[in-house]
């Protein structure tokens, strides 16, 4: 049996009440919301890479781009890709740290990329192991990062990255002399290196000598937005356009929302698309938006704001204008706009909401936003209001506490009764099959006859080596095979085969992550059987 009840662990720090974030606006910290290398419960163990080739693993680590669908998908996988144990057989640890942090940094997590990088002593790094850390300096803003390796990339690699890195570096050490030498020497490269990234260098080079006049910049010079343009503006303090920032991939909301070089509209703007990443907890992206939305002379927010509706949605007088508070976030959506985002927007004010009959025919939307951010005491409670909502509100309700919570019957009688009152295609009742399928929570009797007409179980390579890591206990395997199964380019969640949430689901439950196997296949039932469809 799966865990149900008040045993379950919280996953992520943010299940605790979180405080008014409109009380003191304050910028998003620098690094990642989830303890970095500190043991915690429930964390991975010595077993997450046991039996595992190193070498397959780091060629699925350098395979996986984001957008990855699942926003839990991808937080089981920075955790298992931070967590401090043993790596796996058969790669050295450059490799190895190239090959995380190769995969952090293009999943939106810089600064873990970062520390990753800057915990491998100098002495240990392989050629992967440079190529690895000059972007990922890049990406978390953080030059100096590049001066201890700057020499030794200068010796292994032509890129003109490392003459640039290295001139600015001696800038940064004091050494004005061999900048103004190297600058001067790559001005007259430019069939190496363009002028433009030049004069980026040239910037920070004055700047950290505090002698001299800082070249002007202008961006129409050159077309598209480099990671390193966007790495040596920011920290130089070049204003980047923020039309260019797309040219760096889905990965960069993560990067950018913690970039203090970049204007505060620009970073409200990628807030929700951030914590859909996993870069951000539910709590981080509230105070997202009231530390970086724009407030009139007296501190306050218009009503129709993104600011002043999370404001009214955490300090209105009643629990029915609090709830059309959330309705209201969760519509304001811009054209073609994932709606997991707004729904991520809602949960840290759904934390902060005691069970309220007023709100029985939101309920679903409430526990969803609660199982987003892995909050699964609090969305139990809700059963008792939600039992009592209009009838397709009650169904969402029990098929999101069924697969991420626990504390509702589950039997092929109530998958039916759910399925005839929201009126869910195949697809839909296939995904939740899926997932109850694969925290074993569907096997036997009726639920083999739903099974053989909805749901088609994953075949081939991908399911036998998802399925043989959890069987091993191998959790971090699983989770980058699970990342494997869900990269989703287009379309997210219409691209996903229900056959896949079963396997990655089982694989979880195998190898002993029950916790993220059930926020996994709650936000799949969330995501693909229309709990996100009403407006409030």
């Amino acid at each position: 049996m799966l865990p149900g009840d008040d045993a379950l662990p919280a996953l992520l720090p943010e299940t605790a009440p979180p405080p008014d974030p409109f009380a003191t606006r304050r910028d998003l910290p620098p690094g990642a919301p989830v303890g970095l290398f500190n043991p915690r419960p429930g964390g991975f163990d010595a077993r997450a890479f046991e039996g595992s080739n190193g070498r397959f693993l780091a060629v699925l680590a350098d395979r996986i781009t984001a957008p990855i669908a699942s926003r839990w998908a991808m937080i089981t996988l920075r955790s298992a890709l931070l967590a401090r144990v043993p790596g796996p057989p058969g790669i050295n640890d450059g490799d190895w740290m190239a090959a995380r942090a190769g995969l952090l940094m293009r999943l939106g997590e810089a600064d873990g990329a970062r520390k990753l990088v800057d915990a491998l002593p100098v002495e240990r790094f392989t050629p992967a192991a440079y190529r690895t850390a000059a972007p990922v300096s890049l990406a978390a803003g953080d030059l100096a990062g590049l001066c201890p390796i700057a020499a030794t990339g200068r010796a292994l690699s032509q890129t003109p990255l490392w003459d640039l890195a290295f001139a600015m570096c001696a800038a940064m050490e004091g050494d004005d002399f061999t900048a103004a030498s190297l600058i001067d020497a790559l001005r007259n490269q430019p069939n190496r290196v363009a002028a433009f990234d030049v004069r980026l260098a040239s910037r920070v080079a004055v700047l950290a000598g505090g002698a001299g006049r800082a070249e002007g910049i202008n961006w129409e010079e050159v077309d598209g937005l480099s990671l390193y343009r966007y790495g040596i503006a920011t920290a130089a303090g070049v204003p980047v356009p923020a039309d260019r920032l797309p040219a760096l991939g889905a990965a960069h909301p993560g990067w950018a929302v913690r970039n203090a070089g970049l204007a505060a509209a620009v970073r409200l703007a990628l807030l929700r698309r951030a914590a859909m990443l996993g870069s951000l907890s539910a709590a981080e992206l509230a105070s997202g938006v009231a530390a970086l939305s724009p407030a009139d002379a007296s501190g306050g927010f218009p009503d129709d704001s993104r600011a002043g509706r999370l404001r009214a949605a955490f300090t209105a007088g009643s629990a029915k204008a609090r709830g059309a508070a959330l309705a209201a976030i969760r519509a304001d959506l811009a054209p073609g706009e994932d709606p997991y985002g707004a729904l991520l927007e809602t949960a840290t004010v759904a934390a902060a909401l005691k069970p309220d009959a007023a709100l029985a025919d939101t309920a679903d939307q409430i526990i969803a936003a609660l199982l987003a951010v892995g909050d699964a005491r609090r969305a139990r409670a809700w059963w008792p209001v939600a039992d009592k909502g209009d009838d397709a509100a009650r169904a969402r309700a029990w098929a999101l506490l069924a697969t991420g919570a626990g504390g509702v019957p589950v039997t092929p009688a109530a998958f039916k009764d759910w399925r005839g009152r929201t009126d869910q295609p195949d697809r839909a009742a296939a995904m939740l099959l899926a997932a109850l399928s694969g925290l074993g929570q569907a096997r036997g009797g009726d639920w083999d006859g739903l099974k053989r007409d909805l749901l088609v179980p994953a075949q081939g390579r991908w399911a036998s080596a998802i399925r043989a890591a959890g069987q091993r206990g191998a959790a971090g395997e699983v989770a980058l095979l699970a990342a494997t199964g869900l990269q989703a380019p287009k379309a997210g969640w219409a691209d996903v085969p229900p056959g896949h949430v079963e396997a990655i689901v089982a694989a979880l439950v195998a190898s002993g992550r029950t916790v993220e196997a059930r926020q996994f296949a709650a936000e799949a039932v969330t995501r693909a059987t229309g709990v996100l469809a009403p407006a409030g």
